[in-house]
């Protein structure tokens, strides 16, 4: 995985802002799509991630690895990054 050219990453106190150049459009995640966006920046690959943030924050592998996808899926339809 890899961000889109068109893609700016910012980091902030509150989280990650991400800015689409070609649509204008503005993204802001939390503390955890933050960790996300550093590990895609990072080459990690989606086992990878998983594998981190299972070992970072409590909580079911399954619902982590879950919340995970529905993200990773959300950056993929708003052509943030790659595959």
């Amino acid at each position: 995985m890899n961000f889109a050219n068109h893609v700016k990453i910012r980091n902030e106190k509150f989280g990650t802002v991400v800015f689409d150049t070609l649509t204008e459009k503005i993204f802001i995640t939390d503390q955890v799509g933050a960790e996300i966006l550093r590990l895609i920046e990072q080459s990690r690959n989606l086992p990878e991630i998983i594998d981190v943030l299972s070992s970072n924050y409590d909580g079911e592998r399954q619902t982590i690895e879950k919340d995970i996808f529905e993200f990773v899926g959300q950056l993929k339809s708003n052509n943030i990054i790659c595959v």
